[in-house]
């Protein structure tokens, strides 16, 4: 019943935000250290093996990219407060700062190959936790291990005859979608744009908050005159 409603907006949402997530991470596998910016398992099994054969540079690195990840996650829950999706929230500071963050990454990058890095690191921690739940769906942005678990498990609720919500797997293939296609954007572009394939992205993440700004002003504005 919850995902029966799913606002048209929020599908959106989703999948421009996982958009713009697989074109940070290609980037990101482009960029000198080769190294994944919008999820952190695979950095976390990297450290492990450095710390094992004591590579000291690589392991502060790779803690340094973990850091800043969790440091992302740590803003939007300043900035938000909840992670639970509503209309009523002020998603345009988060979206704003991704946008910022971003462009600090693409300025920095051609200096500091290796820490400009992290920019991005703290950019995707703040959008993979700013939109986390709705109505009891766990909704992950900037990774695919959960979307893709949630949408084999449907589809084997589904084979054995149960009811399922529709709304919820098209929600998850939206993300899945999202982020496949943000991959191929960022890998075609970078052959031609190198770092600057960087501003798509940020022109992404800014045009974004401005849409979000335009349409919540417009609906508060209406509810006041009704």
């Amino acid at each position: 019943m919850p995902f029966q409603r799913l606002p048209n907006w929020m599908q959106l949402s989703a999948f421009l935000l996982a958009l713009n997530a697989g074109m940070v991470n290609v980037l990101g596998l482009f960029a000198l250290m080769h190294q994944s910016v919008s999820h952190m398992t695979g950095n976390v099994s990297l450290l492990a093996m450095s710390v094992l054969n004591w590579q000291p540079e690589h392991a502060i690195y790779l803690a340094l990219v973990i850091l800043c990840f969790t440091l992302g996650s740590l803003l939007s829950g300043l900035i938000l407060g909840n992670s639970q999706v509503a209309f009523g929230r002020h998603y345009g500071y988060p979206l704003s700062l991704i946008g910022i963050l971003l462009l600090l990454a693409w300025l920095s990058l051609p200096y500091f190959p290796s820490y400009g890095l992290l920019w991005a690191c703290v950019a995707m921690g703040v959008q993979n936790a700013m939109v986390s739940h709705y109505k009891g769906a766990i909704i992950r942005t900037t990774h695919l291990s959960g979307v893709l678990t949630d949408i084999g498990l449907s589809l084997g609720y589904k084979a054995r005859g149960l009811s399922i919500e529709n709304r919820r797997i098209s929600l998850h293939l939206l993300i899945f979608l999202g982020f496949l296609i943000g991959g191929l954007i960022a890998s075609y572009l970078y052959s031609y744009l190198k770092l600057h394939s960087f501003l798509i992205p940020i022109g992404l993440s800014s045009s974004m908050s401005v849409a979000y700004w335009i349409f919540y002003l417009r609906s508060t504005l209406n509810s006041h005159l009704d």
